[in-house]
């Protein structure tokens, strides 16, 4: 079992890929091509039905740009000169890409410049790297062409080179990276709106109903995210921001089912007046307790088609589990946790002993 809350790289930083293979591959091929690059320890998940998988790695120190050296076919000329030639075959030649940015080495002399064009040549097997400026330096046939790879892009080279008869489909390889730090700023961020949200309920609520039915209801909605996020904790699911989304959609949901309860306990308390408040709050939820269970069973239903359809590591897949786990525990708690919350916050309505 994980320990504590799992989140996911939105919220502690790394990389997740999205990938499509030629074939079904395992985990363990996947585990054995990524340590032969230094990258273990990866979180792998396969939809074996689609030829896909889902690849997150957390935030390392390694992740930091890596530099390539990749070296020359011949001297280009003088300084003036605005392009130069390298081997398809040479290791992680084909990283280069129009649009990156270069350093190029000869020695201790070192010019930075852009490559504006990349083009294979027709015969033989160089590829021609046209530069933004002149070269600046005269290089000689021991120079090279150094580049910063992200470790998304070594990882993609990684999947579509594949081995063993399987490898990534071209195209067929979607990345996302996120900084450690960018990833603390989204966890406040989520953090944050959900107490935000938390505490405009609580005004909402005082203001429209009584602050007594705000206590009841937000003991629920904090009851059902806690129990939520208690799932994915045991479950060891990823938490990511699809996942907050649900969150909140969870204290939407679970405060509608409240209202509806709190709203029948002010009628029958104004036409049912005198009569004991447990009594009042008993026959409020038998009233509306066929609308709630109904209600939650409709969306439940629609829930769990999303779930069983999607693969498990979809973001879709982990926002209808938590949906599944709000609505069940949300129905539960507008009757068991909010209205038991609200009769006990008004004693002096209570029957005398």
């Amino acid at each position: 079992m994980h320990q504590g809350p799992n989140f996911g790289i939105d919220f502690r930083g790394g990389v997740k890929i999205q990938a499509k293979f030629n074939r079904v591959v395992t985990e363990t091929e996947l585990q054995t091509k990524l340590a032969e690059i230094g990258y273990d320890r990866a979180s792998i998940q396969i939809d074996a039905g689609k030829n896909e998988a889902s690849i997150s790695l957390g935030h390392r120190p390694e992740f930091q740009q890596q530099l390539i050296n990749i070296p020359i076919m011949a001297d280009p000329g003088d300084a003036t000169a605005t392009g130069l030639q390298v081997s398809k075959t040479a290791e992680k030649a084909h990283l280069l890409a129009a649009g990156d940015t270069v350093q190029l080495i000869d020695g201790t002399s070192q010019q930075r410049n852009e490559i504006i064009a990349r083009e294979d040549s027709a015969e033989g097997d160089a590829i021609n790297l046209t530069f933004a400026n002149p070269i600046g330096i005269d290089l000689s046939e021991n120079a090279t062409v150094q580049i910063q790879a992200s470790v998304g892009r070594i990882l993609t080279d990684a999947l579509l080179e594949g081995r063993d008869g399987w490898q990534a489909l071209v195209g067929g390889v979607n990345v996302s990276e996120v900084g450690p730090s960018v990833g603390r700023d989204l966890k406040w961020a989520a953090l944050w709106s959900v107490l935000s949200s938390i505490v405009i309920l609580l005004i909402y609520i005082s203001w429209r109903f009584e602050f007594p039915f705000a206590i009841g209801a937000i003991a629920a909605l904090v009851h059902d995210v806690l129990i939520t996020l208690g799932v994915f904790a045991v479950l060891s699911k990823e938490i990511n921001l699809p996942t907050v989304a649900a969150f909140l959609t969870i204290i939407g949901y679970s405060l509608n089912d409240t209202i509806v309860v709190f709203d029948r306990i002010r009628e029958n308390s104004q036409s049912l007046r005198g009569t004991d408040y447990i009594t009042v709050i008993n026959r409020s939820i038998n009233q509306s307790l066929s609308r709630t269970v109904i209600t939650s069973l409709t969306t439940l239903f629609v829930v769990l088609v999303i779930f069983v359809l999607s693969s498990a590591g979809e973001e879709i897949n982990t926002f209808a589990l938590a949906l599944i786990v709000g609505v069940l525990i949300g129905t539960y708690s507008s009757v068991f946790i909010a209205s038991p919350i609200l009769y006990l916050w008004n004693p002096g309505q209570q029957p005398a002993q």
